[in-house]
């Protein structure tokens, strides 16, 4: 029969005593499955939006907290230096994605402007996984070089200064390119976005980037199992009942 502990996810155990049927095993493990992914889905106790945008020596930096669910929020204008910034929408959500979902930018002159996003708070997922970096967005008007870098910072620092420390490079992506990257998190995390303009003249042009969490094939083997395992309980009660 089955005996001790069996492993069901991480800081799940189910403990079955000697003699325990099958049918138990395969209940309890689903049950601890079940709240292992329902603790992960709501990780997020805090999430707090961070956004600076800084041209040369001048900057301006905006902090939102948005609650328990995360959610979207739009920041205030921006004017520094050559360049102006407006509709800045902005997107959180628990527990795994931020999404600079909106960036009207425009410049009356060459210059280099950066752009730093963070959401801070993260606690799912925990350990290995994949993460998927995707910027988009066009050029209206005028000449820009425009590129992205995506950021693990396992010291869950809001903007976190160019993420130079405790930080993991997901991606470098260019305007309209999207790339996945392999990471591990230990802990309450931040993700970062950095995006760096530089223009020549007078330009006008509007962004998107976001990076977000890639569901493992294990932990969606070991959903299926669970599920699996719940359905084969449930025909045997059936047949037990009849």
């Amino acid at each position: 029969m089955w005996h001790r502990i069996c492993e069901v996810a991480r800081g799940s155990t189910v403990i079955l005593n000697p003699g325990a049927s099958m049918r138990q095993f395969l209940f309890a493990s689903a049950l601890a499955l079940a709240a292992s992914l329902s603790a992960a889905s709501g990780a997020q106790a805090t999430p707090t939006l961070g956004l600076t945008v800084q041209s040369g020596s001048q900057s301006s930096f905006q902090q939102k907290a948005l609650g328990s669910t995360g959610g979207s929020y739009n920041f205030a204008a921006v004017t520094v230096g050559n360049f102006t910034a407006n509709n800045i929408g902005t997107q959180l959500f628990s527990p795994d994605y931020i999404d600079l979902a909106t960036f009207d930018l425009s410049s009356n002159a060459g210059g280099t402007l950066v752009i730093t996003l963070t959401g801070a708070g993260f606690t799912s997922p925990f350990g290995a996984s994949n993460w998927l970096t995707q910027f988009t967005g066009n050029v209206a008007n005028g000449t820009a070089a425009v590129s992205a870098k995506s950021y693990l910072d396992n010291s869950d620092t809001l903007n976190n200064p160019g993420c130079a420390v405790g930080c993991t490079l997901l991606s470098s992506v260019n305007l309209g390119s999207s790339a996945t990257a392999f990471a591990v998190t230990d802990g309450s995390f931040a993700l970062t976005e950095v995006i760096t303009i530089t223009t020549q003249g007078n330009t006008r042009l509007s962004l998107d980037a976001s990076v977000s969490n890639v569901p493992e094939p294990m932990s969606l083997a070991l959903l299926g199992t669970g599920l699996a395992g719940v359905g084969l309980i449930r025909r045997r009660a059936v047949r037990t009942v009849a």
